[in-house]
């Protein structure tokens, strides 16, 4: 009996979108997502052949990726079991899950490469995050609106510096430019960036993302 790759695929979307629900990274949503399916890999070369489609797929939607893993990947979808594959699909199946596996080799050279290991928020992604929650947050002071955004963020400010020092920079620039000045937590956020320094996040940050939140810091401190 055949097995249902397009089935698989949609399990393995489906449980991607489930830990983007949970607030996670991309990056760590797909490896949270590639682990679930670990398994599943070794049920068929067909299986072995769609997840990595599906992680392809996924990658391709995402700014950057981690080098290790662009490179396992093209070696897996390169290293698929021709034969084994045609043994466990119908001609149609496998003609398009050749197709799909060629879609991905050809468009991920195109994908810029991160040599950072940790998965987390790339700095614009991050960036996004604050500002969406801080618009559509309700809270009743100051006090408990800066609570609530430092509480949604802990999680990510506790995984890396390159997410702590984006979430504290965007978050003191929103609560400037709605007058929030004086909040015991802008203190504290004030004296963060004023320690922060730029050579600690390695290659957590691009040059240009570097350059861009040194500029974002200098503006923050020169209107708190």
């Amino acid at each position: 009996m055949k097995r249902n790759y397009e089935a698989l695929l949609g399990a393995f979307y489906g449980k991607y979108f489930e830990f983007k629900n949970m607030k996670m990274s991309n990056d760590e949503a797909l490896a949270r997502t590639s682990n679930d399916f670990e398994g599943v890999l070794k049920l068929g070369e067909m299986e072995n052949a769609v997840i990595h489609i599906a992680i392809g797929n996924i990658i391709l939607s995402h700014t950057r990726t981690y080098y290790k893993v662009k490179d396992q990947l093209i070696e897996v979808l390169n290293s698929i079991d021709l034969e084994k594959l045609q043994l466990e699909t119908s001609l149609d199946e496998y003609q398009d899950i050749l197709e799909r596996r060629d879609m991905v080799l050809d468009e991920i050279d195109n994908i810029q490469i991160d040599y950072d290991p940790y998965a987390r928020w790339y700095s614009f992604e991050m960036e996004k995050e604050v500002k969406s929650y801080f618009g559509n947050i309700i809270c009743e002071d100051e006090s408990e609106l800066v609570e609530k955004i430092i509480e949604r963020f802990e999680r990510d400010c506790d995984n890396t510096l390159s997410e702590n020092i984006v979430v504290k920079t965007t978050l003191a620039e929103l609560l400037i430019r709605h007058g929030i000045k004086s909040n015991e937590q802008i203190v504290k956020i004030r004296s963060e960036l004023e320690q922060f320094d730029l050579n600690n996040v390695g290659k957590q940050l691009s040059e240009f993302e570097k350059l861009d939140l040194s500029i974002r810091i200098k503006e923050v401190l020169d209107k708190l």
